[in-house]
């Protein structure tokens, strides 16, 4: 009686665990993440943003750096030793420690900025592509990481970038990226995001 009810049981649990399994093949799509990024708008004014924030961290480093050349001017003015010198020194020395300071704060700014826009990128792609997935019933977007060439290289390092890649093929007719980044450029304009206009091409030099 006992053999029959466990065997009686472990064929429902058997009938439960096969209701729960999914009951057609899954459809899988794939993207190429790296012209994504390219085709952003958001990406595009993310990077003319970081260029100002850029260019004002350094035109501030210009300034420190022109006061202490006025600075360092003074100082040669005075004779050494004399207390109008060693005011002088200690003024130079100041502006050098700020100068440094502000090199640095700049960078690590800048990349802060980079590295926090990157990730509200990322978000911002995976919602697309979710998107776009649920409507139009995929079930797994992968990124197509057989894209990229293979880099030149010695033995080891070429083992480590076939080792770090999972897609060996996936089919273009599966590629949902058009619509990834079509997704993503409308969802930022819904956001009020305004793209800066693309770059003048650059004319080719004359012969």
């Amino acid at each position: 009686m006992r053999k029959t009810t466990i065997a009686i049981g472990l064929g429902c649990a058997a009938l439960a665990a096969a209701a729960m399994l999914p009951d057609r093949p899954a459809k899988v799509a794939s993207v190429d993440i790296e012209r994504i990024f390219v085709q952003l708008d958001e990406q595009r004014a993310v990077e003319a943003d970081i260029k100002k924030l850029s260019e004002s961290m350094v035109a501030t480093k210009d300034r420190l750096s022109r006061e202490l050349q006025d600075l360092n001017a003074e100082l040669e003015s005075y004779k050494a030793g004399t207390p109008p010198y060693n005011e002088a020194l200690k003024k130079v020395e100041a502006a050098i420690g700020a100068m440094s300071a502000q090199d640095q704060f700049g960078q690590l700014k800048v990349e802060a900025e980079r590295a926090t826009a990157m990730r509200t990128l990322y978000g911002h792609v995976k919602e697309a592509a979710a998107a776009v997935a649920k409507g139009a019933g995929i079930d797994y977007v992968l990124v197509n990481d057989s894209i990229p060439p293979i880099e030149p290289a010695g033995f080891v390092a070429t083992k480590q970038q076939m080792a770090m890649r999972r897609v060996l093929f996936a089919d273009q007719s599966m590629d949902i990226t058009d619509a990834v980044v079509a997704k993503a450029n409308a969802d930022f304009k819904a956001r009020g995001g305004i793209a800066p206009p693309p770059a003048a091409p650059v004319p080719a030099p004359k012969p």
